[in-house]
């Protein structure tokens, strides 16, 4: 999902910065606002699944969204075009901040980071691997970055840092919902949803980031309660004609300096 204010004047310069690529990684192409880059742990094991990251390194003052920013911005998006474009990535996300610019409210981040990547390649996966990148990054305006990055699995000169990079990258995301620490659907309604969460330790500064789907898009959720149980009534601005769609919504969870990611299913 789209949903941003692109600068119409000029286009986005993308050049390659000088030097080969490392250890089964790309270069970096420095971009309008940062750089970024795909870091792999090598060859894929025998499923055809291989780990690895998306570098993104931000200028002073510039910023990235989340895997739905809300109001305005453009999520990042890393797809396989060789050896075959029906390669799949899967993203990970490490908790974000809720920015407010007065004319929309958007999720994202303020500084550099690294988001985790799981890759299914099929069978037919050679040594050699192109992935094409796709974020926003902003200053003031959203500006759409495309990045067309090559990557050599076989070599292993800089298999060491790479693979800390990826472990790190993991190591980042939010640990998984639980009892003590996630939500509960409450309510769906065609306007609104409820859930409740449970937060260990007082609840007065969480907040919760949930993620649309091609069938539903959502509004920032607001808080209300206060002790270990608070509510959070979440506005839906499209939800599917009928039935529910795609009903399993992503969401991230935070309280001070703990997050957690889980699901819940619209209309369960």
């Amino acid at each position: 999902m789209i949903k941003a204010a692109f600068r119409t004047t000029g286009t986005l310069a993308v050049c390659l910065i000088a030097g080969a690529a490392n250890a089964s990684s790309s270069a970096w192409e420095r971009v309008e606002g940062g750089a970024v880059r795909v870091v792999t742990q090598g060859l894929p094991d025998a499923e055809g699944k291989l780990r690895g990251a998306l570098e993104i390194t931000l200028n002073p003052g510039w910023k990235t969204y989340w895997r739905d920013p809300g109001e305005s911005g453009i999520p990042p998006s890393v797809t396989v075009t060789e050896p075959a474009q029906d390669g799949l990535t899967e993203i990970g996300f490490p908790a974000p901040t809720r920015f407010n610019q007065g004319y929309s409210v958007w999720a994202g981040y303020d500084q550099s980071l690294t988001l985790p990547l799981t890759f299914s390649l099929p069978d037919t996966a050679a040594d050699q691997m192109s992935v094409s990148v796709f974020l926003g990054i902003c200053e003031v305006i959203c500006i759409p970055v495309q990045a067309e990055l090559a990557i050599d699995l076989t070599d292993n000169s800089q298999a060491l840092p790479d693979s800390q990079i990826v472990e790190a990258a993991f190591a980042s995301l939010p640990a998984p919902a639980s009892e003590e620490f996630g939500t509960t659907l409450r309510k769906t309604g065609r306007s609104n949803i409820v859930v409740d969460a449970t937060v260990p330790n007082g609840a007065d500064d969480a907040e919760l980031f949930v993620a649309g789907t091609e069938d539903w898009a959502f509004g920032t959720p607001k808080r209300s309660g206060g002790s270990e149980t608070v509510t959070f009534d979440i506005p839906v601005v499209m939800a599917p004609e009928s039935g529910y769609g795609n009903n399993v919504i992503h969401y991230t969870l935070v309280a001070g300096d703990r997050a957690v990611s889980g699901t819940f299913e619209v209309g369960r």
